[in-house]
């Protein structure tokens, strides 16, 4: 009862306009990792401050502009929002520009409820994590479980690859989501596709020179690295460019889908048991959503940018909420514990910790640049004693994807917070 309360609380928060104070509860809350950006934001009683390295104001936003800016940040493109981050700079807007710029903005997510079809109008993205669907490509992304026969007391080897638990949860989630009259978009079409709709092979071969010779040509990489990324091969590539390189692109399509609900699915590990040599016992459920910026995030302007979104919009109670209902219906259909802060080193060490059990701040790349409320859910651990062997079984046909029920019962906890977060607003 208690978490319901919180739930219902986040979900009430969400109606009223902004206000300098709840800005500050969520920068103190969500934002402010261990008071790294003491030195970078400033608060004042009629306006909030973002500081540069000498302490000078950079950017301000006044009282009268917070309505205006959190719908604007909200329902725009980042290229626009970079614009108008540099051409602002400590101006103040007038209330009549205001109310005139907010008059014009274009709200994309208005819904034209539907009885009968409760998801209609209802635009969710799903982002399926990951690509490597086979041995070659999962260890390039070192997201595997692989375990032989011969080493340990089991009956056949295990090899799990977590890009096909993702999409396959992803897949089923779509459906049942369509069933209800939502329109839903996928990141990536197939099990072993990248977000480029393409596999990393493919895109080595067809892209990597091109994409490399345009960034050269612009100037946003140096002739060294272009020269070291030229000559490297397809894991040292991965690791220094490619994976934030295809992370910015799934938020950068994500972002042009204007969703009202975004679900980044994962299937998570025993950090406490790596080398992954042997099944864990230990087995926890979890969800993240944006915040826990460090100083080092100042560094670019798009983090600034994103920083200023999750800072003036309701985004952060919006992503609590629906990671909430995540959490607890991955407990209660999966029978796994809740983590807490103490349940792995990065839990106590990278996040921050908010009102609802499982549910974590933490400052993931998609976390922070995704324009719409999200889930960022780590349902189970794929190296359990038990969930290897669950996970190895494709004795389901679901949608027409043959799999097990312990994806069909992720998906379906997905759906069920999808269904009540929507219920409740």
């Amino acid at each position: 009862m208690k978490h319901l309360l919180v739930l219902l609380c986040l979900v009430f928060k969400i109606s009223f306009s902004q206000t300098i104070q709840q800005c500050r509860h969520r920068f103190d809350s969500y934002l402010n990792f261990n008071s790294s950006l003491n030195n970078f934001v400033k608060f004042e009683e009629d306006a909030i401050y973002l500081l540069d390295k000498t302490g000078a104001k950079e950017f301000a936003i006044y009282k009268h502009e917070l309505s205006f800016i959190s719908s604007f940040f909200e329902n725009t493109s980042y290229l626009f929002q970079e614009s108008f981050f540099l051409e602002k700079g400590i101006q103040k807007l007038s209330a009549r520009k205001c109310d005139s710029l907010f008059i014009n903005l274009k709200d994309k997510k208005n819904i034209i409820s539907n009885k009968f079809l409760p998801l209609k109008g209802y635009r969710i993205a799903i982002d399926p994590g990951h690509f490597g669907a086979n041995l070659k490509d999962a260890k390039i992304e070192y997201k595997y479980v692989y375990f032989i026969k011969d080493t340990l007391n089991i009956n056949d080897s295990v090899k799990i690859f977590e890009s096909e638990l993702n999409f396959n949860t992803a897949f089923i989630l779509k459906k049942m989501l369509e069933e209800k009259g939502a329109t839903v978009f996928l990141t990536r079409t197939q099990k072993n596709f990248t977000s480029f709709n393409c596999n990393y092979s493919d895109w080595i071969n067809t892209n990597k020179l091109r994409v490399l010779d345009s960034l050269k040509n612009k100037n946003l990489i140096s002739d060294e690295h272009y020269f070291k990324l030229k000559k490297s091969d397809e894991h040292d590539f991965f690791r220094d460019f490619f994976r934030d390189f295809e992370l910015l692109h799934r938020s950068q399509i994500i972002n042009e889908f204007k969703p009202h609900l975004s679900i980044i699915i994962h299937f998570n590990v025993d950090e406490k048991n790596q080398l992954w040599l042997k099944p864990s016992k230990n087995n926890y459920t979890m969800a993240f959503i944006g915040g826990a910026f460090v100083a080092d995030n100042f560094n670019k302007i798009e983090n600034k940018i994103n920083f200023l979104r999750l800072l003036c919009t309701n985004q952060l109670s919006k992503s609590e909420a629906i990671s909430g209902l995540t959490v607890i219906n991955f407990h209660k259909n999966l029978n796994i514990p809740i983590a807490n802060k103490n349940s792995a080193t990065y839990l106590n060490d990278k996040c921050l910790t908010t009102n609802l059990p499982g549910v974590f701040s933490r400052n993931l790349l998609l976390c922070r640049t995704v324009n719409s409320p999200l889930v960022y859910g780590e349902s189970l651990y794929q190296d359990n004693e038990f969930e290897i062997t669950e996970l190895m079984k494709n004795d389901k046909e679901i949608f027409g994807i043959k799999t097990n029920s312990r994806v069909f019962l992720v998906a379906k906890s997905y759906f069920d917070a999808i269904s009540a977060y929507f219920k409740m607003k």
